[in-house]
Order: structure tokens, then sequence, then C-alpha cells
């Protein structure tokens, strides 16, 4: 499902070389998420990236027209409390959308509804999503089952203006504007009960459809856990010395992760390319080989100073990235495509376990790059999912910028920020409280019970 963000080829670790979506829109920003009935969220939650009326740090907010939106937002919570799947929400409505092509009538939809009560697992899946192209703002959303789009709608505000209705469909019914939507027009009848209308749209050359996909093409998603899906696209980037090479360098001496240089060459694959990496039994070891054999990969090697007995450097050595340097180190490396790419075209990057393998300084370097006016001109937006609490800091974060999420007594996740949490009293955390002690003690709630 989430794999089609990229297109796959070879690279010298995982033989999987992945092509990082290239839309490139102007002014591209995510205002807010809304959504229901999906995973382990029952009710209707919403995720804002719209700044409160809030004093800190308010250098770091973007501000777009009349709009005053946020760089970060970060998610906190128990395992299994559905930060996660606050992402894989978003992530979704991409890929249903951008899949919608290529569907078959009787193509079943993927549908994970709220299961455990006797009434949302046969209701609709809700998405909305508000978002800003240029000086405009539309909200598109749309209900689905396993088998049919129930209800799907666009809106449009331009800079001024009020919002102004495209088209809403219910069921097989459809509104279509005239004047504000006339590419829709004759094409209600062509659309499956499982396709969603600004997909058929925008595959017929409909502009404004095919800027609302250009929207969810800038909008991808990263697993900390595993670089699979995008370590090709960095190596290609080193490679090419494509944009964002220069400041992924630059990072990389900022942050003192002890190698001078990173060398990324392509050749032909060979015996010797896995030899001695993967742990395999030789009759797949040898079919594998015999399927790579003179394909091209990309090879990464990192240099070091060698020192001599004095501790003077003598000399300067070249070595095999994966086998020299940590994992936390690979990772910084593997991510840095997708970050600088995101941060150059001002796109939305969503990761899910930021801070795995990493210090939790280059958890917050990684943070700072989005935060800092200076290396995001463009207004890209980073969403992530975290158990680092060193970030729970209003040093570093907002209030409005740190989300939690914890199940109630149905196993429900419920969604909400520190700038709407509330004690016992009713009051509003203030901005001089350590919210890092407070966390961890359960002022907040999103943290596990130990028995």
């Amino acid at each position: 499902m989430i794999n089609e963000r990229f297109s796959q080829n070879i690279t010298s670790e995982s033989f999987l070389f992945v092509i990082f979506v290239r839309i490139l829109n102007k002014n591209t920003m995510l205002v807010n998420f809304t959504f229901q009935n999906f995973r382990s969220f029952r009710d209707e939650k919403t995720l804002s990236m719209e700044a409160g009326s809030i004093k800190e740090l308010k250098e770091s907010v973007i501000q777009k027209e009349s709009y005053r939106l946020l760089p970060a937002a970060v998610m906190y919570g128990a395992n299994s409390s559905g930060k996660s799947n606050v992402l894989l929400a978003l992530m979704t409505m991409r890929s249903v959308l951008l899949g919608s092509v290529r569907l078959n009538p009787t193509d079943e939809l993927y549908f994970q509804p709220f299961k455990l009560d006797l009434t949302s697992a046969n209701a609709p899946t809700s998405f909305e999503i508000q978002f800003l192209l240029d000086d405009v703002k539309y909200r598109y959303g749309f209900d689905y089952d396993k088998t049919h789009i129930c209800k799907e709608w666009l809106y449009e505000k331009c800079a001024g203006q009020r919002e102004f209705n495209l088209f809403l469909r219910v069921d097989n019914e459809f509104e279509v504007s005239k004047t504000r939507f006339p590419e829709g027009m004759g094409k209600e009848g062509a659309t499956p009960s499982n396709r969603l209308f600004v997909s058929l749209v925008a595959q017929l050359n409909g502009a404004k459809s095919m800027r609302i996909l250009d929207w969810f093409n800038n909008c991808n998603y990263l697993s900390g856990m595993d670089s699979q899906g995008y370590e090709g696209f960095t190596l290609q980037m080193f490679s090419n010395h494509l944009e964002g090479c220069r400041q992924a360098l630059e990072f990389f001496h900022h942050t003192q992760l002890g190698f001078n240089e990173l060398l990324v060459t392509e050749k032909s694959f060979s015996d010797e390319t896995i030899s001695g990496k993967m742990q395999i039994p030789e009759a797949l070891r040898s079919k594998l080989v015999e399927e790579l054999k003179g394909k091209k990969i990309m090879e990464a090697k990192t240099t070091h100073n060698i020192y001599d007995e004095q501790g003077n450097v003598s000399g300067i050595g070249t070595f095999d990235k994966d086998e020299m340097e940590s994992e936390g180190t690979k990772k910084v490396i593997e991510m840095s495509g997708p970050i600088f790419d995101t941060l150059r075209l001002g796109k939305v990057l969503i990761v899910d376990e930021l801070d795995a393998k990493l210090h939790p300084l280059l958890t917050r370097s990684i943070l700072q790059l989005f935060m800092n006016p200076e290396t995001n001109p463009h207004g890209a937006q980073l969403i992530f999912a975290t158990h680092d609490t060193n970030l729970l800091n209003l040093a570093y974060l907002r209030r409005d910028q740190i989300w939690f999420t914890e199940k109630d007594k149905t196993e429900s996740t419920d969604l909400y920020s520190l700038l709407e949490f509330k004690d016992e009293n009713g009051t509003k955390i203030r901005n001089d409280r350590s919210v890092q002690k407070d966390y961890i003690n359960g002022r907040y709630g999103a943290i596990p019970f130990l028995n």
C-alpha cells in the first residue's frame, strides 16, 4: 500500500533503489488532517498544523498568506497507544487516492476500521485534509468502506474570499459546480463506485484535480526502523551530486558523525558485492547472484583519517559504509536524501520512530533543520512519532507542536496536543513547566502503566 510512494531498483545493501517522488510545487503546506474510524481511532480526531496564539518560538512559525503554520509536529504515547496510526491514517488517505487510478470496478479498497465495538467495524472510514497550494486552501475528503466510496467532497478558498464547494458526491449522486469545477462536468457517470472522482478527473487532465494529486505526491513517509524504502534515493543523490548533497555533507560534519566524506559510485554487481555481508543459505545466495549478475548497484564508502603512533594524521583511509559505520550513523546517512529533498522543495515528511538508533542530540539536530527558518526557507514540514523525551522541552518545541495519544477504557485512541491539555483543575499547561518531567510522571497521560 504505502510502498507506492517510491519506485524500485537496486542498492548495494538491500538491492532496492528508490526514487523519491519529485513534484515541484510552491507553497505546499498541510493545514490540518481529520480522520475517523481508522484502526485504533474510533472517534473523529484532528491533527492541526495551525499555530496557536502563544508566544514561544514564534520565529519558527511559517506565515503563508493569512495562515500561521507549524514546521513540525511530534507524537508521543505508550507502545500500542496509536501514535503510529496517526501517521498511517494520513498515508492511507494518500495511498487510497493515488492508488485509485489502478482499480478495477470490482477491486476492494484498503479498509481498516475500528473493530472493537458493535457498530464501527461496519461503518465507513472518514478522511479530510486541508492544505495550501500557493495562495489557495483546499479542503478535500472522502468516506469509504471496503467496496465503495460513500461520500467525497472538495472545497477551495482563495485569499480574501469565502470557501466555495467544487463538488459533492454521495454514493453515485454528484453535485458539480459548473463555474468553479468545469473539469468535472460530464464525468460523473464514468466514475465507478470504488473510484475517487478527483482521481478520475485528474487522469483526464483536470487541472485542479491534478494539483490535488500533486500535493499528495509531495507528502512522503519514512520508517525510522528500516531504510530499505529510501536509501537508494540518498545514494543516487550523492552519486550524481544532486541538489541537497552539499547540505547533507555539512550536516554530517556539524553533527560530528566521525567520517570525512561519503563516496558513492555506481558499479556492476558481482559475487564479491555480497561476500561477508549477507548471512543467507548458499542455495539462495547462488540464485541471488545469478539474478543480479551484470546489473548496476550503488556502492557507498566513507573516508576516515589514519593516525600514526603520535596521534597525528598520516593519511586517509576508505572503508565500506556498512562495515565501518554504526547503525545510527548509517541511518542518518540514509535519511539525509529525503530530509534535504523535503527541505529544498517545501514538502511534507512523515517519519515513524525518528529517534530509533539515534542519539538524542542527533534527533534534535534533525528537528532543528525544520524549526530554523534559515535551513527551512521553503516551509517544509516534519511530522514524526518518537519516544525521545529529551525533545519535550519548550526551548525546542512549542506547546501546539507536541501531541499525545492515549487509549481509553474501550481501547479507542484519543489524540490531543499539549496546548489543548487541561489538568484536573481545568487549567491549561503554562509555558514555564518542565514538560519532560511532567510527562514521565504521568501528568499528561500517554505513558504505559506498569504493574
